[in-house]
């Protein structure tokens, strides 16, 4: 008799920890298909036993506060970059320069101004430090740069939206296909750093609604950037699909996950919770599909040896969550942030999150506009120590 309520318990026991564990963590599953390993996460897959942890975000600088002082103001910032020092590179767009702060927020410097000389710059998006050189996408031309800030030379090469520089000084840009009736195209290619094309990577296909169709919210773009190895990780935003491609352009490994986009419009901004869900209907009345409210994926960083993918789940806390894996993809954490960020516009670096601020100050605004806030002018730098427990 008390064996069998020994044994009673033993099972209560296993069944109670069996509930616990798979609220936790649901089973990732891993096949290959067509060749290529593809892992399949569910939405709240089981963590890496190996290294696991949850990342905590503490702000440590805000720049671009002081209105009176033009090294500290920004009018428009297109790109944020760091160094190995701590250094912090930003792209003002609308003062056509960089300017460029030590770790501690100090304006170290102003690169380039307004021209189409040597070392000018005509609206500058993009920015990329790779070794000893800063090099900067202005129009149809990239400009290369000591760390200092001296000219070296610059190239007149023809990119599209992003781009992204890997350690060799190939150049990775996503470009338009040509205009089609019933479909728009959108091809991300590889290119040596003269501009001749080497490879093209991923292509995502985007139908065109007619005048009585309802459209997405968010067209389709693809995400990008590149490991130390220079392997490639893309992703379009519309699905949680991230692909992982080696130098010859071929993918390697696929990383799929459900995803949750259509929850109620309830956000938290600056630790205020505002809650637009009585819009819903008004805000998104002729929007469809999958993304019909958010994007599954919005940004893809790699900081150390981690990388970081932003998602539109919510925790909690009405944050959206930010899922972490190791360079081989293993999943080990997460951590989360108030908003998402237009053309993933921010960099992870030094255990560091650089994220421009793109929402108003004013919360009666955002409880006004809701997500339209994401079309303010990002004027702001704020820097997150990134803290894992």
């Amino acid at each position: 008799m008390i064996k069998r309520k020994a044994w009673i318990c033993v099972i209560a026991i296993f069944g109670i920890f069996m509930i616990f564990a798979n609220m936790s963590g649901q089973k990732i599953k891993v096949k290959k298909e067509d060749g290529i390993k593809v892992v399949y996460n569910p939405l709240n897959p089981v963590k890496s036993r190996r290294s696991s942890f949850n990342m905590i975000l503490k702000e440590d600088l805000v720049i671009g506060t002081d209105e009176e002082n033009k090294d500290y103001h920004f009018e428009i910032i297109s790109d944020i970059k760091a160094d190995d020092e701590g250094n912090i590179y930003v792209v003002d767009e609308q003062a056509h320069s960089i300017m460029v702060f030590n770790k501690d927020g100090n304006c170290l410097k102003t690169i380039g101004r307004k021209g189409q000389g040597p070392g000018e710059f005509i609206y500058p998006t993009e920015i990329t430090i790779i070794e000893d050189k800063i090099v900067v996408y202005s129009g149809n031309r990239i400009s290369y740069f000591t760390l200092e800030g001296n000219f070296i030379n610059s190239k007149q090469i023809l990119m599209f939206g992003r781009i992204v520089v890997d350690s060799k000084g190939n150049i990775l840009s996503q470009w338009p296909g040509p205009p089609g009736k019933e479909f728009f195209k959108l091809f991300l290619r590889k290119f040596n750093s003269e501009g001749k094309l080497i490879h093209q990577i991923a292509e995502s296909t985007e139908k065109v609604p007619s005048p009585n169709e309802k459209r997405d919210a968010f067209p389709k773009t693809i995400l990008f950037t590149v490991r130390k190895d220079d392997a490639v990780v893309w992703a379009a935003r519309d699905q949680y699909e991230l692909n992982v491609v080696d130098g010859s352009g071929k993918v390697f490994l696929k990383i799929k996950k459900e995803s949750n986009t259509e929850h109620d419009l309830i956000f938290n901004v600056g630790e205020k919770i505002v809650d637009l869900s009585f819009q819903a209907n008004y805000i998104f009345k002729d929007l469809k599909g999958g993304n019909r409210f958010l994007p599954s994926v919005f940004g893809i960083n790699i900081n150390n040896d981690k990388v970081l993918v932003w998602t539109s789940n919510q925790d909690k806390d009405f944050k959206y969550i930010i899922d972490i894996y190791d360079l081989n993809f293993n999943y080990i954490g997460s951590g989360s942030y108030y908003n998402f960020l237009p053309r993933n516009m921010l960099t992870t670096m030094n255990n560091k999150f650089y994220v421009p601020n793109i929402a108003p100050d004013n919360l009666e605004i955002n409880e006004k506009i809701g997500r339209l806030s994401l079309f303010n002018i990002p004027y702001k730098l704020h820097t997150y120590e990134i803290k894992l427990n």
